[in-house]
């Protein structure tokens, strides 16, 4: 009973008065067009997913979690032996959030994470467009996965 362990997913060590959660559209700093929207989204729909806390409005919620797209980068990492030429990416990705308690302003975290996700490059552009695309979806599903658990498990 006493000895420490604990089913991940089922505590959480946010104060009492904290039950909801806003989280309005993050900043970009990248070039990556609609970027923000897609980390956004991911967040708030792992949120709606893990009823654990929910989501309100800013003027209702009881903390508020803001959040900046601060890089997206793209780095070969596959070549082709022969003609050097380039067959794989990878997609790396960093936003710095801040989760904070509405009432009185008190910052309980700031942090900066980052994920990354590999996609393949082929010779049609636009099919290799898409592959950055579905890229930048996992990467925001893996950033949504990690900021919910800091907030709702390493608090």
């Amino acid at each position: 009973m006493g000895c420490g362990y604990h089913f991940q997913g089922g505590g959480t060590n946010l104060p009492p008065d904290v039950r909801s959660v806003a989280v309005p559209i993050f900043a970009n700093r990248t070039k990556q067009t609609g970027i923000e929207s897609e980390v956004t989204s991911a967040l708030v729909d792992k949120f709606i997913s893990a009823k654990r806390l929910s989501v309100s409005g800013q003027n209702s919620a009881d903390a508020l979690l803001t959040g900046t797209v601060k890089s997206f980068t793209t780095t070969s990492v596959a070549v082709t032996g022969g003609t050097q030429i380039t067959t794989g990416y990878r997609a790396t990705l960093t936003v710095e959030i801040i989760f904070r308690r509405q009432r009185d302003g008190k910052t309980f975290f700031k942090e900066e994470l980052s994920e990354w996700w590999n996609y393949p490059v082929v010779s049609d552009l636009a099919i290799t467009e898409n592959n950055k695309k579905d890229a930048i979806r996992h990467i925001s599903l893996l950033l949504a996965d990690k900021i919910h658990e800091l907030i709702l498990e390493n608090f």
